[in-house]
């Protein structure tokens, strides 16, 4: 059977070993080439909370002090105090840390694979779901922010509004056939990298942000800091 301390120390070490190997290399040189500026988060309305509660899915994580069904039956009576809770978040620029204390279950990649080696399971948080509900706040207002001023890569499918994998393929799939029209040979080369969202480095991350999509001030950058800290925070154990 799977020991979930085994696990924890199985994925934690994995990580640490991806990180080990870049641990002296420097910072990338990331010119300044942004052109607007977003400083400050728009505050949010009780109604906009309750469209983003209905609209969510009823997972419930164990420190959900109640259940996600109940939280969207009550939705009219709680947004206007989940609202006036956020907007604090979002004009301190300060994300709590108790909203990433995950729930982390290790799950098999996908069915077949031997459950008693652990490189075949992926972990899985389940964060509470207020933290879910702000999450999705801020990815609104920043990526409306980002397509007003074109700042997405035209190619991008992923966390895009009506792009998908199978808008990827159907690109790459085009431009294939249009290779072959005119009589070119094509070579394809695929990419995957091991734990790459757990090893993003949070300094060239923020300097990213700040320098090439004009995140900053003491709402929007200050905001962000607050939420790579808790992660990292959380991360080490603290």
């Amino acid at each position: 059977m799977l020991s979930p301390v085994g696990s924890s120390w199985f994925f934690d070490d994995k990580v640490n070993n991806v990180q080990a190997t870049t641990l002296n290399t420097p910072l990338h040189d990331i010119p300044v080439t942004a052109t607007h500026t977003l400083d400050v988060w728009s505050p949010v309305t009780a109604d906009e909370v309750r469209k983003l509660i209905l609209s969510a899915c009823n997972k419930t994580c164990q420190s959900d002090p109640v259940p996600t069904w109940l939280v969207k039956q009550f939705g009219c009576q709680l947004s206007p105090f989940i609202a006036r809770l956020f907007n604090a978040s979002l004009t301190t620029g300060c994300f709590s840390a108790k909203f990433k204390h995950a729930v982390v279950l290790p799950l098999l990649k996908k069915d077949g694979l031997d459950k008693d080696q652990l490189k075949y399971y992926r972990p899985v948080s389940n964060l509470p779901f207020l933290s879910k509900l702000l999450d999705r706040v801020i990815q609104r207002q920043l990526q409306r922010f980002l397509s007003a001023h074109s700042m997405m890569p035209i190619h991008q499918s992923a966390y895009r509004r009506y792009h998908s994998t199978k808008t990827v393929l159907l690109k790459v799939f085009n431009d294939l056939q249009l290779a072959k029209d005119r009589g070119q040979v094509s070579a394809l080369c695929l990419l995957d990298l091991t734990a790459a969202f757990d090893t993003v480095d949070h300094e060239l991350l923020l300097r990213r942000l700040q320098q090439t999509f004009g995140i900053g001030g003491s709402g929007a950058l200050t905001w962000f800091v607050s939420y790579v800290l808790v992660w990292r925070d959380v991360l080490r154990g603290s």
